[in-house]
Order: C-alpha cells, then sequence, then structure tokens
C-alpha cells in the first residue's frame, strides 16, 4: 500500500481507539529525542509526496505515520524496511522514488531535542449546505499527532513536530496548529518522564 509492498497500516478514525492502542508506547517516548525522519520523495519531479508514510526515529525504533482519506491515521513501528522498493501503484520509472531523510528544511531545527509532551489531535469540520445555509459538524475525528519538543528560549514557539491530516495527505509542522477552535488535544501521559 501506498508504494510500499510490505506496508500495512493499521488505520485508526477515532481518538479513543487510537490512544487505546497506542498509549503506553507514546508515552515511553516522553523525554527521548526525535533523531531523524524520512519523507516519500519524488527524484523526478524534486518533491515530497505527501500521500506517503512519515517515519520517524526515535529511541532506535522507526514509528510510521500516514493519513488517508480524510478521517484516518495509522501507526506503525518498524514494519517495513527503508531498503524496499518503492513502485507507486505500478508507476516505476514514471514516478521515481525514494526515502529522502530529513526531508523538510523546516523540521531540521528540531531533531535531537527532548519530547516534552504528545498530543493526539482531533479535528471538527464545519461545513455549511449551500441550498439551505444548515450548518454541519462531522465531530472529532482523529487528525493526526503533535510531539511537543523543549524550547530553544522562552519566546520559541516553533518546537513543536505534528504530524496531521491535510486533506486526504500527510502534513507536517513545525509550530502549534490551531484553526477556528477546531482542534481537540488528547493528552499523552507519560508514565516514565526520564530526560537523557
Amino acid at each position: 500500500m501506498l508504494g510500499i509492498s510490505t506496508y500495512k497500516p493499521k488505520f485508526h478514525t477515532t481518538a479513543e481507539s487510537f490512544k487505546s492502542e497506542f498509549e503506553q508506547t507514546l508515552s515511553e517516548l516522553i523525554g527521548k529525542r526525535i533523531e531523524r525522519f524520512w519523507v516519500m520523495w519524488d527524484t523526478k519531479e524534486n518533491e515530497w509526496l505527501t500521500d506517503g508514510p512519515i517515519i520517524l526515529k526515535i529511541d532506535g525504533k522507526r514509528f510510521e505515520f500516514t493519513a488517508y482519506q480524510l478521517d484516518e491515521f495509522s501507526l506503525t513501528i518498524n514494519s517495513f524496511e527503508l531498503t524496499d522498493e518503492l513502485n507507486w501503484y505500478g508507476m516505476g520509472s514514471e514516478m521515481p522514488l525514494i526515502w529522502k531523510e530529513n526531508g523538510n528544511s523546516e523540521l531540521i531545527k528540531n531533531l535531537n531535542k527532548v519530547i516534552i509532551g504528545i498530543n493526539i489531535l482531533t479535528y471538527n469540520f464545519l461545513s455549511e449546505s449551500v441550498e439551505t445555509g444548515e450548518k454541519y459538524e462531522t465531530g472529532d475525528m482523529l487528525t493526526g499527532i503533535e510531539f511537543i519538543l523543549e524550547k530553544e528560549s522562552e519566546s520559541d514557539n516553533e518546537n513543536f513536530f505534528t504530524i496531521f491530516n491535510n486533506l486526504d495527505q500527510n502534513g507536517i509542522e513545525k509550530t502549534e496548529i490551531n484553526h477556528e477552535n477546531q482542534i481537540k488535544r488528547i493528552k499523552i501521559t507519560g508514565y516514565n518522564n526520564v530526560y537523557n
């Protein structure tokens, strides 16, 4: 799936199910550091393929995150090798892909900073019927994960490493995401807050 023959993402649609499965694992990352990250890179276009997973290396493990559709988010750990062939749904050499290490220059400064908090993010999509003007809400849909990092200074507001669903593709952000009070945060509590 998503160009990786051995990749089997495990999608969640609710923050509750994601937290239930991963709270212990994620809580153990508090006090650790994001050592490096990889994005899927289209070498022909020389750009990030935002549909592919984003991989973070933390504490020697690869955490593979991906958003899919509008309300699905997956985390797998060491589920495939970075040396596995990448082939975007049979496109082969028409879309040559590699894993590009630290493939977003804005987030490189946030590597090797202590993770001081982790939040699961939900998003409440609001829309309005063009015909009737009636307002609709989706409710809180699982949208991503936010790593809060040690600040370089009191004024540092770029101390985040957030992976989120950016409308059926992956987004990454270095600042806190807020969108008209539609984002909610569900805190992961650290069981072992020993900072290295």
